[in-house]
């Protein structure tokens, strides 16, 4: 199946060609790193995250990292903008969608079906760095990986 939901009239052709006319920016990066808790992450993933999102979502989008792009100046970024997205419902699921994408790697239509990532971004996703488990169909190894005890490494753990 195609990484991007389509039908018969071709809006496939219409959902890709928005995503290749926005270039994601360091602020969606940013922004996906104050919604996620996560400080690392893949700048390419959140270029092919950004570019998913974008065509389908590209004025709520937008909206979002204008409302993020706004609490640059002092206090709490986190609760400034959620502040914003508690009177943007547009940008609130924009930025709904974006936790949905980094921690799943798919993200909800806004007809209800969902739109499914690649393999290697289903590998990716923060799920299963949370749940400290490999994600299913994906081998958290090479062949053989299953012979030897795992070990149990968190962060901050030498």
């Amino acid at each position: 199946m195609s990484r991007w939901a389509s039908d018969d009239d071709g809006n496939r052709r219409q959902m890709n060609a928005r995503a290749k006319s926005s270039a994601p920016s360091s602020a969606f990066l940013e922004l996906s790193q104050l919604l996620t808790g996560e400080t690392e992450l893949d700048r390419k993933l959140a270029a092919q995250y950004h570019d998913r999102l974008n065509a389908v979502y590209s004025s709520q989008l937008e909206k979002l990292v204008t409302a993020f792009s706004s609490t640059r100046d002092g206090g709490d970024r986190g609760s400034r903008l959620k502040e914003r997205l508690d009177a943007d419902q547009e940008a609130a699921r924009a930025a709904r969608e974006t936790i949905a994408i980094w921690f799943t790697s798919q993200f909800t239509l806004p007809d209800g079906r969902t739109s499914a990532g690649t393999a290697e971004e289903w590998k990716s996703a923060l799920l299963w760095k949370v749940i400290d488990a490999p994600a299913p169909a994906a081998a958290p190894g090479e062949y053989g990986y299953w012979a030897e005890k795992p070990g149990r490494h968190r962060p901050g753990e030498e």
